[in-house]
C-alpha cells in the first residue's frame, strides 16, 4: 500500500475511541490530523479507503473528507433500502437518463390526438386546437421539466395575462389532465401532476332555452327551405340528444317507431347507452322522412343549420337539449309523474345537479303543453 504505514491506528485510553493518525505529509491541509472512530474495524476501513486515494493518480486530488462524506451517505442510502452509495448513484443516473429521454409535450399531444381523435365531436376538435395553441410555448419542451410545480405556477398566470374566464381555465386544465394521462406521461409521473390543481369556480347562470315560437318557426322554416334537416332539428328539440356527440352519430336504424324509442350511445367508447322516449310529437315530424337506415345528419350540416337558424333563433351550445329537458320536466310534473326520474332517464344524467339547476320548474305546465303540441303544417 505504499505510504500506508504512515496511517497509524491507535486507541485513545481516555475516550476509548480508535484514532487514525494522518501525518502532515499525507494530509492535504499540510497539518497532522487525528480521525476518531467507534471501532477498530471502522478505522481500518477508512484507512484502506484513504490509502486507495493516496495511491490513485485520478483520486489523489480528493482528501479524506470526501471519503468521510461518501461513507456517511452510503450508510444513509442503506437505511433507505439501497445497497450502498454506488447503488443509489446508479438509480439516480437512471432517473436522469429517463428524464433526458422523456417525450416533448407536442409528441404527447400528437399521440393523444392519434389515439382518441376518431371519437371526437366537431366541438371538441375546436377545443383541442384551441388548447394546443395555448401551450405552443412548451411544445418542444421535455415533459420531465413540465411537472406539477411548473403548471401550478403557469396556469394561474396564463389566465390572468389573457383575462380568461373560469370556464376557459377549466377547459385547459381538463385538456392537460387528458394529456398527462397518456401512458408515456403516466409512466414518468407516478403521481398525476395536473389533477391536484383545483379547477376554477364558475358562477352559475341559467341556460338559454328556445321559446315555443322560436322552436315552431325554426322547424317550419326547415320544412320549407331545407327539408332534409327537419329530422335532425325535430330529434334535437323533442328527444334532447346531444347535438354533436349523439345526434351527429345517430342512424335511422336506431329509431324504433313500433316500440316508440330511440337507441342512443350504442357502440360509443364509454358505453353510455340509453333509450329515449319517442313522443307522438316527434313521430309526426319524422314520418315524412322515415327510413330504415342511414345517417340522420346530412352532409355539410353545420353550414346548412346556421343558415336556417339565422334570424330565427340565437343559437347556443345545447340549446335544443336544454329546451327539451325543461319542457319534459314540466310535462311530467303536470302528468303527476316522477319528473326527476323521467328527465334523468331520458337525458342520460347520472347526477341531480343539472336537473336541479336548470330544469326543475323552468317551464310551466301550460308552456310545456303548447310545446309538445307543436306539429308540422298540414
Amino acid at each position: 500500500m505504499g505510504r500506508v504505514g504512515q496511517l497509524e491506528i491507535t486507541k485513545d485510553k481516555q475516550s476509548g475511541k480508535w484514532i487514525l493518525n494522518v501525518s502532515a505529509k499525507l494530509s492535504q491541509s499540510g497539518k497532522k490530523r487525528r480521525l476518531k472512530f467507534g471501532t477498530k474495524k471502522e478505522a481500518e476501513a477508512h484507512r484502506s479507503n484513504l490509502a486507495l486515494v493516496l495511491n490513485s493518480p485520478k483520486l489523489r486530488k480528493y482528501d479524506e473528507g470526501l471519503l468521510a462524506t461518501a461513507n456517511y451517505y452510503s450508510e444513509a442510502f442503506i437505511l433507505h433500502g439501497f445497497k450502498g452509495l454506488d447503488d443509489a448513484c446508479a438509480e439516480w443516473l437512471k432517473q436522469l437518463e429517463k428524464r433526458h429521454q422523456s417525450q416533448h409535450l407536442l409528441e404527447l399531444i400528437t399521440a393523444y390526438e392519434t389515439n382518441r381523435g376518431a371519437d371526437w365531436s366537431d366541438g371538441y376538435k375546436v377545443t383541442f386546437n384551441w388548447a394546443k395553441k395555448q401551450l405552443k410555448a412548451f411544445h418542444q419542451k421535455p415533459i420531465s421539466g413540465l411537472d406539477a410545480q411548473h403548471w401550478e405556477a403557469w396556469l394561474p398566470g396564463w389566465r390572468k395575462r389573457g383575462k380568461y374566464s373560469a370556464k376557459s381555465f377549466n377547459h385547459l386544465r381538463t385538456f392537460l389532465i387528458s394529456i398527462y394521462s397518456m401512458p408515456a406521461a403516466a409512466a414518468f409521473f407516478p403521481s398525476h401532476p395536473i389533477r391536484p390543481i383545483p379547477s376554477a369556480k364558475i358562477k352559475k347562470k341559467e341556460v338559454k332555452i328556445a321559446s315555443n315560437d322560436e322552436t315552431r318557426n325554426l322547424l317550419n322554416r326547415a320544412m320549407e327551405e331545407d327539408p332534409d334537416l327537419v329530422p335532425w332539428f325535430a330529434i334535437a328539440f323533442f328527444a334532447g340528444l346531444r347535438p354533436q356527440s349523439e345526434l351527429g352519430k345517430l342512424d335511422w336504424s336506431d329509431i324504433n317507431f313500433e316500440e316508440k324509442w330511440i337507441r342512443v350511445g350504442f357502440g360509443n367508447k364509454t358505453d353510455t347507452k340509453r333509450f329515449v322516449d319517442l313522443s307522438e310529437t316527434l313521430v309526426e315530424w319524422l314520418k315524412p322522412f322515415k327510413r330504415s337506415k342511414g345517417s340522420v345528419q346530412q352532409p355539410n350540416h353545420r353550414k346548412r343549420k346556421d343558415q336556417l337558424v339565422e334570424g330565427v333563433l340565437s343559437w347556443a351550445r345545447d340549446i335544443t337539449r336544454h329546451t327539451y329537458g325543461s319542457n319534459l320536466e314540466a310535462h311530467a310534473r303536470a302528468g303527476e309523474k316522477d319528473a326527476k326520474s323521467h328527465v334523468l332517464a331520458n337525458m342520460g344524467h347520472s347526477v341531480l345537479q343539472t336537473f336541479e339547476q336548470h330544469y326543475r320548474n323552468a317551464r310551466t305546465a301550460k308552456q310545456a303543453q303548447e310545446y309538445w303540441a307543436i306539429s308540422p303544417k298540414a
